[in-house]
């Protein structure tokens, strides 16, 4: 009689222990070399550059370009929106050289450019690329003090250049930029009667900062995600198919053994020192013998303790599917499950001597597959 309570316990245990869910991190699959536009206040910069003035009118008297060589300095803070596309105000000026006279007169070009990280664009983003290589163009306002007086003559102007930037830090590069701006002819002394433009050409270095958040978020792959979705669900579909299979078989076990207590009151001496059919599954993964469910081991420890306290004997009997493997490869997968129950309950004090261990190889007698991965534990006279 003793022997029947202990296994109605443990069918009542099993049936109402829940399964540990192990919750995965989620990876978000995301598309090569597309991200995400970036908030307003994300990749700005601002920069400042040193360097020298070189002008080139169409009106010469006889003078070598060379002749007219000035210092000049730039200020910049722009934008990036992409890793391939960005833009920003500069201020290129200090002096010039016109060619009415040589002396420095001074200089100011106000301009917008639209700036195209070539690098980023054809060999994809990359935080840590130490040189990238950024072209540009943009309109803007130029003007220079005149030869006489005080007032100042203007034009406006077309820029264009390449800055090449070389990654020191998160936020800081050394750049190097080199640059030209075409003027009205006429800007820097007579125009010419054949035409043209007058040019000011530009060579400066010098450092950016880049502040506030700095980077870029990859855009996630929609359909590569509702596939993942797809195949998750179906998975937790499986899963909780699954655990309402098993539950209800618990609960048919536990209808059944209250019945038979029942009838062993009835016939308490006609049913002593037998034991009723009760047993316990412990269910395992895919080409897995671990028990790793904390629900197995809570289920494993109420068993030990019953059989402890009784002298019981069990029958241990593994399994593996027969959907997967050789046969060779299943009944050696079915003797390591039932293996590491066995040990498992060694350990939780079943004597080695109590326990017949059994192993079965694949089968297939469940419809789910998963369901015939387990060892199943049951008391025996």
């Amino acid at each position: 009689m003793k022997k029947f309570m202990i296994s109605l316990a443990i069918a009542s245990i099993a049936m109402v222990s829940f399964a540990q869910e192990v919750v995965s991190e989620v990876v978000v699959p995301t598309k090569k070399h597309q991200y995400v536009t970036n908030s307003f206040g994300s990749n700005w910069f601002m920069g400042v550059n040193g360097g020298v003035n070189l002008f080139d009118g169409v009106y010469t008297n006889g003078e070598s370009v060379f002749d007219h060589v000035s210092p000049a300095v730039q200020v910049y803070v722009g934008k990036w929106h992409t890793p391939g596309f960005g833009w920003r105000v500069a201020y290129n000026g200090l002096f010039v050289k016109p060619y009415e006279d040589a002396d420095n007169k001074l200089f100011n070009n106000v301009h917008f450019d639209a700036m195209f990280n070539l690098t980023n664009l054809l060999l994809g983003y990359d935080e840590y690329r130490v040189w990238n290589f950024v072209p540009y163009a943009g309109i803007g306002s130029a003007a220079r003090k005149c030869h006489q007086g005080s007032g100042f003559t203007g034009s406006l102007s077309a820029n264009l250049g390449v800055m090449n930037t070389f990654r020191v830090a998160k936020h800081w590069a050394i750049n190097l930029e080199f640059a030209a701006a075409f003027l009205r002819n006429g800007f820097g002394g007579a125009p010419s009667e054949n035409g043209g433009c007058d040019m000011m050409y530009t060579a400066l270095a010098g450092i950016t900062y880049k502040f506030n958040r700095v980077g870029w978020d990859q855009a996630a792959d929609i359909v590569a995600m509702t596939a993942m979705n797809t195949a998750a669900l179906a998975e937790l579909n499986t899963q909780l198919l699954a655990r309402e299979t098993e539950n209800a078989g618990l609960k048919n076990q536990l209808t059944a053994a209250k019945t038979s207590m029942v009838k062993a009151q009835e016939a308490l001496e006609v049913e002593r020192g037998k034991i009723f059919p009760v047993s316990q599954s412990v269910f395992f993964a895919f080409n897995s013998s671990k028990i790793n469910s904390k629900k197995e081991i809570i289920n494993l420890q109420a068993l030990a303790d019953a059989v402890k306290e009784v002298d019981a004997k069990i029958a241990v009997v593994g399994y593996a599917d027969s959907a997967t493997g050789s046969a060779v490869y299943n009944q050696k997968l079915s003797e390591k499950r039932t293996d590491a129950v066995v040990e498992k309950l060694v350990e939780l004090g079943v004597p080695r001597a109590n326990i017949m261990a059994e192993s079965k190889g694949g089968v297939d007698t469940e419809k789910l597959a998963r369901l015939n991965r387990r060892v199943i534990i049951s008391i025996v006279e």
